[in-house]
């Protein structure tokens, strides 16, 4: 599944204003399986077996190994779909998994590996062109639950600040993420490769998450996030690409990890 969501400035509340302000309808176009939305962001202030504590010693390379893509199979299962209306476009190339995003969108592609983890880790490596806009970015996600009872994390590096989002529901109008932490990243999306791990780790109450960003290793994001029910059988996983309406975004994913925490 690929989707396309509305986008956020990590650095700029002026921006996020004219997002809520401006973005007003949420176009939800289904083409081959492949849903396309688009929604604004906004800011608002089961238990595993082993759960991850509060605090414990961590680091990107935890649990076991579940899950690497390397983007050499054309028919490895990743969406490649035209995004219609914004004409993104995701595909399989020599270089890698290829992604030229245009508007001001978050876009998703869902992991073929579909086996939901209470505690999972995502870790994305990718570059993007050196002419893309500077506030555009690519990172990883986790979702778990359908419909209305749907949370997703989107944890990504834009330009050269990180951003964590959440997103409570479906694709469409009235659905507004909201910024939960955001900061400089220590590394730049750009065209040299950069590493993003997110980790989304259920905790032993089942509705509360621990949800962590790392950056080429460096911790960034480290927070406990309460969800009224957290549905589902676990969190699947994908990539996101961030891009601007100043100009395209080319971004090449070279390889995207699934870890089991609890593995």
């Amino acid at each position: 599944m690929i989707q396309a969501q509305g986008s956020t400035s990590s650095r700029s509340q002026e921006r996020r204003l004219l997002l809520a302000s401006a973005v007003a309808v949420v176009t939800l176009i289904v083409v081959c399986a492949m849903a396309v939305s688009l929604v604004i962001v906004t800011r608002r202030p089961a238990a595993a077996p082993r759960p991850v504590s509060q605090a414990p010693a961590f680091t990107p390379t935890r649990g076991k190994v579940v899950f690497s893509e390397h983007f050499h199979d054309p028919a490895s299962n990743w969406g490649t779909s035209i995004l219609e209306p914004s004409g993104t476009t995701f595909k399989i190339t020599t270089s890698g998994y290829e992604i030229v995003a245009t508007g001001f969108l978050i876009h998703t592609a869902t992991s073929p590996y579909r086996q939901a983890l209470q505690q999972v880790g995502m870790s994305l490596t990718a570059k993007q062109s050196a002419d893309t806009p500077a506030e555009a970015g690519f990172g990883v996600t986790c979702r778990r639950g359908t419909g209305q009872s749907e949370v997703r994390y989107q944890l990504y590096v834009g330009g050269s600040s990180w951003v964590v989002l959440r997103r409570d529901g479906p694709s469409g109008p009235g659905v507004e993420p909201w910024v939960l932490k955001e900061g400089t990243s220590p590394s730049t999306a750009g065209p040299a490769p950069i590493t993003v791990v997110g980790i989304c780790a259920t905790l032993a109450d089942g509705v509360s998450t621990r949800v962590m960003m790392f950056v080429d290793g460096s911790r960034v994001a480290d927070l406990t996030d309460t969800a009224d029910a957290l549905p589902g059988l676990g969190w699947l996983t994908g990539l996101v690409v961030v891009s601007s309406e100043k100009a395209p975004s080319r971004v090449t994913a070279t390889e995207f990890d699934v870890r089991n925490l609890d593995g």
